[in-house]
Formats: C-alpha cells, sequence, structure tokens
C-alpha cells in the first residue's frame, strides 16, 4: 500500500480514523475515572464498614490497601487479556472490559462491610486488565505518520480521567445530605457512596453498548497480507515493526516468529531473543516506577510541616499547584511530542524526556532545602517550584516515547501479548511505588531525628537522594535504547 506525500517526498501525516480511535479513547477513558474516583471518599467508607473499630489512625492503612488492590489485581490479568486478544480477537476482549467495570462498580458502591470493598475492587482491576489490548488496537490502525498522535490522545484521555475520577467522586458522595429534596429516601441514606460509584459506572456501561455495535476487529492474518487488495479502515498503511527491520539497515533486526495463524509464540520467545523489546520494557519500567514515586511524594513533601522537612502548605495551594502540573502536563504533549520526534527521534526523545525527570526531583530537594534555611515559604522557593512544574511538561512524553519503542519492538502476531506485559509491568510498580515511596519518606524523617534532633541534615533528604540514584540509572540504561526512527 502506497503512503501520500508532500511534493518534498516526505509522508504526509495519515489522518487518523476517527471513529475507531474515539471508540478506543473511550474504553481507555474508563481506567483513570473507576480507578481514582473513590479517593474523595474511601476514608469514609471504610470507617463506615467498621473495621478500623473506631480507631482512626488505621483508616490510612485500609484505605491504601483498597486503593492499591485495582493496580495489583489489573497487573495479574493484563497479560492474559492480551494474550487471549491475539487468539480471540481484540473485539470481545474490549467489550468484555467496561462490561465488568460496570458491574463491579456499581457493586462497590452497594458494599456494606470491608471485604466487599476488597472483592469489588479486585474485580475491577481484573476488568481492567483490558487497557494494554487498547494500545494494540491503536497500533493496528495507525502507521507511523499518525501514531503519535493516537498515543497523545491516549495520554490526554487518562489526564482528564484523573481530573474527573476524584471531582465526580467529591461531588457526588452522600446526595441525600447534599441534595436532599432529590435524594432524601432512606436508599441514599443507607449506601451514600453509590451515586458516586453509579456515574463511572454508567459511563462504563455505556461505553460497552457503544462499541458493541460500532468497534471493528482489528486482528488479521499478516501472513496473507500480500493476496489482499481491498484495504479497510483498520489496516495499517505503512509496514509494521519486523517489516521495517527487514527493509531499513539502521533498524536492529527483530526475531522472526510464526505468522498469526500458527500456534501463538511462548512468553520465552517473545521477550528472549528480542532485545530490543527487553531494553525497551527496561527503561518502561524505570519510568512507571520512579515517576508514580514522584506523584506519590509531592503532595507528601508539601504538607509536611516545615520543622519535619516539608513545605507546610496547606490543601488549597497544594491542589492549586497540582492542578496547574496536571494541566501543564497534559496540554504539552498535544503540541511538544511529534516536534521533538522529528527532531530528535525515539531514542533521544526519552533520554532528554527522563533527564528532566533528575530536574524536577532534584527543583523538589532544593525547594525543601530553602524552606529549611528560611523558615517560610518565600519567592525562591516559588521560583523552584515553578521550575520543577516545568520539567514535568518535559518529563511527561516518557511514557509515550516508550510505549512507541515497545510497539516498534514487537512482532505483530505478539502485539496483544507484549501490551499486556507493557501494562503488567505499569500496573505493578502504580501498586507497588506508592508504598516503597511514602515508606523511605517516613524513615527519611524518622531517621533524621534521630541523628540530629529534628535540626535537619541530609538524611531528611534520603528518599529524593535514592530516586536520584534510580532515575540516573535509568538514564545510563536508557543509552542502550534501539534507535528506530519513525517514517515522518
Amino acid at each position: 500500500m502506497t503512503v501520500a506525500k508532500h511534493e518534498n517526498g516526505r509522508p504526509r501525516t495519515t489522518p487518523l480514523p476517527k471513529l475507531q480511535t474515539a471508540l478506543a479513547l473511550l474504553i481507555s477513558h474508563a481506567e483513570p475515572v473507576t480507578a481514582t474516583v473513590i479517593y474523595p471518599f474511601i476514608p469514609a467508607f471504610v470507617r463506615r464498614t467498621g473495621i478500623t473499630n473506631g480507631d482512626e489512625k488505621k483508616t490510612g492503612h485500609y484505605a491504601g490497601i483498597i486503593e492499591s488492590l485495582f493496580f495489583i489485581s489489573e497487573c495479574l490479568c493484563v497479560f492474559h487479556w492480551g494474550r487471549a486478544s491475539d487468539r480471540l480477537g481484540r473485539r470481545p476482549i474490549l467489550l468484555i472490559g467496561p462490561l465488568g467495570l460496570a458491574i463491579a462498580t456499581f457493586g462497590f458502591g452497594l458494599s456494606t462491610s470491608f471485604w466487599q470493598l476488597v472483592v469489588f475492587r479486585c474485580i475491577q482491576g481484573v476488568f481492567n486488565g483490558n487497557i494494554g489490548v487498547v494500545k494494540t488496537l491503536l497500533a493496528e490502525i495507525t502507521d507511523d505518520t499518525n501514531l503519535p498522535d493516537a498515543l497523545t490522545l491516549l495520554q490526554l484521555m487518562w489526564n482528564v480521567g484523573v481530573t474527573i475520577g476524584p471531582a465526580m467522586g467529591g461531588l457526588l458522595t452522600d446526595p441525600a445530605k447534599r441534595w436532599p429534596r432529590i435524594f432524601g429516601n432512606e436508599f441514599f441514606r443507607e449506601y451514600p457512596y453509590f451515586l458516586a460509584c453509579a456515574g463511572p459506572a454508567f459511563l462504563a456501561f455505556a461505553t460497552f453498548v457503544i462499541c458493541f455495535f460500532f468497534l471493528n476487529e482489528t486482528l488479521r492474518d499478516y501472513s496473507d497480507k500480500e493476496h489482499k487488495t481491498d484495504p479497510s479502515e483498520c489496516d495499517p498503511l505503512l509496514p509494521r515493526p519486523r517489516e521495517i527491520a527487514r527493509t531499513h539497515h539502521h533498524d536492529p533486526v527483530l526475531p522472526v516468529l510464526p505468522p498469526p495463524n500458527e500456534p501463538s509464540p511462548t512468553l520465552h520467545e517473545i521477550i528472549i531473543p528480542n532485545v530490543p523489546l527487553q531494553r525497551s520494557l527496561t527503561c518502561h519500567a524505570f519510568y512507571s516506577f520512579t515517576n508514580m514515586s514522584y506523584t506519590v511524594l509531592v503532595p507528601l513533601i508539601y504538607s509536611t510541616s516545615i520543622p519535619n522537612g516539608g513545605l507546610g502548605l496547606s490543601p488549597y495551594k497544594i491542589g492549586a499547584i497540582l492542578g496547574v502540573e496536571g494541566v501543564c502536563v497534559a496540554v504539552f504533549p498535544v503540541f511538544g511530542w511529534k516536534p521533538m520526534l522529528n527532531r530528535i527521534g525515539l531514542k533521544n526523545t526519552f533520554i532528554l524526556s527522563y533527564s528532566f525527570h533528575i530536574v524536577r526531583i532534584g527543583m523538589l530537594m532544593l525547594a525543601r532545602m530553602a524552606v529549611a534555611t528560611t523558615g517560610t515559604v518565600d519567592w525562591m522557593v516559588w521560583m523552584l517550584i515553578a521550575a520543577q512544574i516545568s520539567s514535568s511538561m518535559f518529563s511527561s512524553v516518557a511514557y509515550n516515547t516508550t510505549a512507541t519503542l515497545i510497539l516498534k519492538s514487537t512482532p505483530p502476531n505478539a502485539l496483544g501479548a507484549v501490551n499486556g506485559i507493557q501494562q503488567m509491568i505499569s500496573s505493578g510498580l502504580k501498586g507497588l511505588a506508592p508504598t516503597v515511596a511514602s515508606s523511605l519518606f517516613a524513615v527519611s524523617l524518622a531517621l533524621d531525628w534521630k541523628v540530629t534532633g529534628g535540626e535537619g541534615g541530609i538524611c531528611r533528604y534520603m528518599a529524593d537522594l535514592i530516586q536520584l540514584v534510580v532515575i540516573t540509572a535509568g538514564v545510563w540504561y536508557s543509552l542502550k535504547l534501539p534507535n528506530y526512527k519513525l517514517i515522518q
């Protein structure tokens, strides 16, 4: 299939297939909404179940369990959903996901005991395990010229979801007290969090209905493509990664696996011979862990009192800073990522972006030092916070860059399985990083008090320094990434 070109011979950007892209984004939107909608009310919900026996100090422990179970159960299932999509097709797996999410989220809102919350939260994670299949579908309906656009929209939908989810959870909690004329009946008094859960559940169910009628299957037999004469909207216009590797000498050589109509390759056959894929997945793991650790540490550091090594900011100021950072992180990839790819390529884009992660951790640590010296948040601290937010903008494109590298390193008959592995890494580290990061922060403060008596020393910055070491190791390892070139 030929690719439309400009007069100068450069490929013209292929328009995204609007309907199929919109449906894929709608499915992906369910994860952040259902994952974050519980954050505003889960402490109160946990206390309401009676599991804490009136001890408020235990609330954080049990609330943390509920919050993490979503990502842990997703981690355990996402690879199997991706592998199933390679055999059964993308469409059936993508339809099962939002339907299961809708049922589980409705059940979560109707729960009355802590263990019911545990069960339904795990089910939510299980049925959200098809997020990797969404990336596979996008890879199969795009080519090198518009894949960055599709992944940018995917990241934008995530950022919108993590904004809408908590807002929906906070607004719709306990409607019997907030709007007694409308919801002041016995049902909503007995289930004060049902309406907050019903919002994202209805969104997931509506997604299932719409996709049932309009979502197309994109899995096809690549071994028969020479005999196809009538391409469809779902066919990629440019060769897939394995074919590109055969025709472009600057690309790494990928292992030749059996075509999709033969038995699917094992996990060993997919990853072990494929060095470019190994390196891309490793860099993805580095970024996923350190980025989630940063996400957890920022509000902790902002809210911790100045004598204990934090900035002592009010919830209002913390919300404003995180809101500004969220908008910047959401908007920048839309305008900045593709020009970066065109100018410096995939490998160098990841290296540059991940290097800015060092800068934002450094700015955060310098802000803590400045506050410890002056005892107040002055203009210099605000300048450092502004630099931290600016660094987050450039760091935000690293995730999509590793996703593209993984797609370029994957044979076409293993796309679902590999995207499942990628999402399994993300989900597992999202469940692990909050515990590790917050524990390191607590240990660093305790050690600081033990060593200096609270006077302040290098010990209180231990969590920041460990992050800097891990990120530096990740940047060093990223020098080994394959030097793929997108056709732009």
